[in-house]
């Protein structure tokens, strides 16, 4: 732009050049025939020559005057320029408006920006709220006052009835005013407007205030806009208030198991379901990792009853993913002015322990259930692999000295129905692979060992973990996770170790057909002494070979 216009300016100076070539030409011309001797007679010679003189003199001093506008042009086309460019880029829009109250040209980029078109000629206020004609209509009144104002120089902000910000297209943006001085008393008065994208700003701040008061992961409420709330409620007349204190059961082991993140989803599920149970006038809040606390003021402890009641059936409602979402909950009112927070809080927080305490086996229970389910329904275990298992691993324990009603009974029966639940925190393109893995999914495969030993100490079962974890050790050591060997490995993981093998061999699988009885146990004996303790494969081969067992 700055180039074509410089170059316009050399053309135009070019041209006036070739015109006083033509006056230069005339003047050599003329003095060629006054120095001529055929005129030296002729008595007005003196005067033309002053005349050709003067005009040579005059000739040189418009050259003068020609390039001094040259040069000044140049400068001043320069320096707007550059002011244009620095404007385009202060990241902010410039606009002016004269008693019109129409936007004069020029105006900045970031104008083009804002309003994602050319803005020339538009009304100024109607540019910038279409819709508001009231303030459309303060707006022109009050520019027109400031465009006859006399004063000079001064700014105009919100204080002058003038808006400060407007929004348009997701963007918000603030607003300058500033009445230009005039240069000459034939200049007209105008109005800088200056527009400043703060939208970036403005969310930041919201932010900032939102997390100030509210969790960021569910979006409730935190515990220091429930101080506020109460610090409210207490300078108010006095009305009923009760509060409920939850606790997510199971979140640990989500956690644990399938990630953080998955965990993270299970809180903010829960947060919705408290939301919609409690209702708009609750005030509903997340109190640390696992726990939320709700405030319902005016509610008795009858109404507080059946919102809790609500809770339990909006759980119960919503489809396990992972789990089934469930809360131990307790519980208190407020029922007089002399009462204060402080005993809502112990007596809530003691009756939901309490809760969570006599409802911990039944809870275990639970999670088990839906958590061998879950396995069912992903294809990850067989129900009635887990069924053949159990009843071999019952039969052979009890072989071995192990009494049916013992504790350790009662481990491997859950050691059977979970095995293998590592493998629901794993990939399952992993499993529909097809053929066999690559190392790096067999790497990934054999994590879920440990992924298991995870779920089963976060159901409280210490035991079981352990078995889990040691579920593929061998007995020479060659196994996995951790290479253990002979009675480094739990006897329960050496155990079911052996019948899982043999109910593997004797039931078809993807490309392998099904061993028999006797052929099963052969390869048990073969790998005696290295896969599997010898004393565990000579008592398993005996049961079986002197039973009938389907």
């Amino acid at each position: 732009m700055t180039e074509r216009k410089n170059g316009e300016i050399m053309v135009k100076r070019n041209k006036d050049f070739e015109a006083f070539h033509e006056e230069r030409e005339t003047l050599r011309i003329a003095q060629t025939e006054v120095r001529s001797t055929e005129h030296r007679q002729n008595g007005l010679l003196p005067g033309y020559e002053r005349l050709a003189a003067r005009y040579e003199k005059l000739l040189k001093e418009m050259n003068k005057v020609l390039h001094i506008s040259d040069t000044q042009s140049l400068a001043l086309h320069r320096m707007e320029m550059e002011l244009t460019a620095l404007l385009d880029n202060a990241g902010q829009g410039f606009l002016t408006i004269n008693r019109s109250l129409a936007v004069q040209k020029p105006y900045s980029s970031e104008c083009r920006r804002i309003f994602g078109r050319k803005i020339g000629g538009a009304p100024f206020a109607e540019l910038l709220w279409p819709e508001d004609t009231d303030t459309r209509m303060r707006v022109e009144r009050l520019l027109g006052q400031m465009l006859e104002d006399r004063d000079g120089e001064r700014p105009v902000g919100y204080s002058d009835g003038l808006p400060n910000s407007f929004e348009r297209d997701g963007l918000r943006i603030r607003i300058d005013y500033k009445r230009m001085a005039m240069s000459t008393a034939v200049d007209e008065p105008r109005i800088m407007v200056i527009l400043t994208d703060i939208t970036e700003q403005y969310k930041s701040k919201e932010q900032l205030e939102f997390l100030s008061t509210h969790d960021p992961l569910t979006g409730m409420f935190n515990r220091n806009y429930v101080d506020k709330w109460l610090s409210e409620f207490r300078r108010g007349a006095f009305r009923p208030l009760s509060m409920v204190m939850a606790d997510m059961n199971g979140l640990k082991l989500v956690n644990d198991v399938f990630g953080h993140l998955q965990g993270d989803e299970m809180l903010t599920r829960a947060g919705g379901i408290i939301r919609q149970a409690f209702g708009e006038d609750a005030v509903c809040s997340r109190w640390g990792g696992d726990e939320f606390l709700v405030l319902l003021p005016g509610a008795d402890a009858d109404a507080c009853a059946e919102k809790i009641a609500k809770l339990r059936e909006a759980c119960e409602a919503v489809a396990a993913y992972p789990i089934q979402i469930s809360m131990a909950v307790g519980s208190a009112t407020m029922n007089g002015p002399d009462e204060d927070e402080s005993r809502l809080f112990l007596q809530a927080e003691k009756e939901m322990y309490k809760q969570k305490l006599l409802e911990s086996r039944r809870v275990r229970k639970k999670l088990i259930r839906e958590i061998s389910e879950a396995m069912y329904d992903r294809g990850i275990e067989d129900p009635l692999h887990v069924e053949r298992v159990s009843k071999l691993a019952l039969g052979l324990a009890e072989r071995i000295g192990i009494a049916p009603e013992s504790p350790q009974a009662a481990t491997l029966e859950l050691l059977a129905r979970l095995h293998d639940v590592g493998n629901i925190a794993i990939p399952q393109d992993v499993f529909r692979h097809g053929g066999d893995l690559t190392p790096e999914q067999w790497e990934i495969v054999r994590t879920h060992s440990e992924i298991g030993y995870r779920l089963a100490f976060s159901l409280g079962e210490p035991a079981l973990a352990e078995a889990i974890l040691s579920v593929h050790e061998r007995w020479d050591g060659s196994g996995y996770p951790y290479g253990l060997r002979e009675d480094q490995i739990p006897e329960l993981s050496r155990l079911f170790a052996v019948v899982d093998a043999y109910d593997a061999m004797t039931h078809e699988r993807p490309h392998r057909r099904a061993l028999s009885r006797d052929e099963a146990l052969a390869e048990i004996r073969k790998a005696s002494g290295k896969q599997f303790e010898p004393r565990l494969a000579e008592v398993f081969s005996a049961w079986l070979s002197g039973e009938s067992y389907g």
